[in-house]
């Protein structure tokens, strides 16, 4: 049986990924306007700040789940909400992200590591973005934002396939 938490601790987890959250979007800034740089070091900051964000969201998930209360509709409502802001910050600097490394004559070193990781966490965020759940949530933006980044990483690829060999 899983152990129960109670709303609180709940809530402060959540107070702390929301802070996590306001800092995402701080390095998403920064990374937008270092995008130019073709430099990976601000998006490999930016996507290691997402990961931290999204293992403590697997732990928040496992409390929002076992509440001593049951299902509390407004914590699952605001953590929804965080996944959501923080999914179209991805989509958004993922995709100036690749569009200026498209532009780029020359790919820098370190492209091939990237854009494996990127087609997996392209997919799942498509997967996590198309749950019902957060249909209500989504809006033209995130999905256009999302078929551009495929676009854009898919021709990068082409572009420099010997980067790929899988």
């Amino acid at each position: 049986m899983s152990r129960s938490y109670s709303k609180k601790e709940a809530q402060e987890m959540l107070t702390a990924l929301e802070r996590q959250a306001r800092e995402i979007v701080i390095l998403a800034t920064q990374t937008e306007k270092n995008v130019h740089q073709h430099s990976f070091h601000s998006y490999r900051q930016f996507r290691d700040k997402i990961s931290e964000f999204e293992t403590f969201g697997i732990l928040i998930e496992n409390r929002l789940r076992n509440l001593e209360t049951g299902r509390d509709e407004r914590l699952d409502e605001q953590f929804d909400a965080l996944n959501i802001l923080i999914s179209k910050a991805v989509l958004r600097t993922s995709t100036k992200f690749f569009l200026a490394l498209s532009k780029s004559p020359a790919l820098p070193i370190g492209s091939r590591e990237i854009f494996v990781q990127e087609l997996r966490n392209l997919h799942l965020a498509r997967e996590k973005l198309s749950q019902p759940r957060y249909a209500h949530l989504l809006d033209e933006d995130a999905d256009r934002n999302m078929k551009v980044a495929e676009n854009i990483l898919n021709e990068i690829i082409e572009r420099a396939p010997s980067l790929l060999n899988l």
